[in-house]
């Protein structure tokens, strides 16, 4: 258990979103399956100076893609993971409002309020099998996984072709509300 003791640091979800350890990139094997699934991204707001997703329009730090403007019709998100990811789920909700599909990587943490009301919102949700690997080598040159599940939300998208990648759900907003959602 010491090993692992590292991975369930609560101090890990209290990171600012600049903080080093926040960058963690999508892997390949999800991220070409959605880009292909989307048609490519015509923003990525929350990436690297590099735009490792070839988005057509990008922000990175020092920018905050979460307060700047997002236009396009299609968003790649996968935010940092700590507690300001609430604030990029809200704007991930407010550009499907508008039209816009949205592509949403978080942490699967159902029991959540945020993840809660992402998953009213959205039109599908991938639940990715096995954890993440984001290609960030550890002191032992092994690479680093995920300590948790990850979901994708796809907000006018429908995420069913990629089924491959884990466990696609379409929830009913009227079935959802029915069963007492604060919706």
């Amino acid at each position: 258990m010491t090993n692992a003791i590292h991975r369930f640091d609560n101090a890990k979800r209290r990171r600012s979103d600049e903080h080093a350890r926040q960058a963690m990139l999508t892997p390949s094997y999800l991220l070409e399956p959605v880009r292909a699934l989307m048609g490519g991204f015509d923003l990525d707001p929350c990436t690297e100076p590099d735009n490792p997703t070839g988005a057509r329009r990008f922000y990175a730090l020092p920018q905050d893609g979460c307060a700047l403007p997002w236009a396009g019709n299609t968003v790649w998100c996968n935010p940092p993971y700590g507690e300001a990811r609430d604030r990029w789920v809200e704007k991930c909700i407010q550009a499907a409002h508008a039209g816009v599909q949205v592509a949403l990587l978080i942490p699967a943490h159902p029991d959540t309020r945020i993840f809660q009301i992402a998953m009213q919102s959205c039109t599908s949700i991938l639940f990715v099998r096995g954890r993440l690997k984001f290609g960030v080598l550890r002191e032992n040159l092994r690479q680093e996984a995920a300590s948790h599940g990850s979901a994708l939300f796809g907000f006018n998208v429908d995420l069913s072709p990629l089924w491959h990648l884990g466990v696609v759900v379409q929830p009913v907003a009227s079935q959802l509300r029915l069963f007492g959602s604060a919706a």
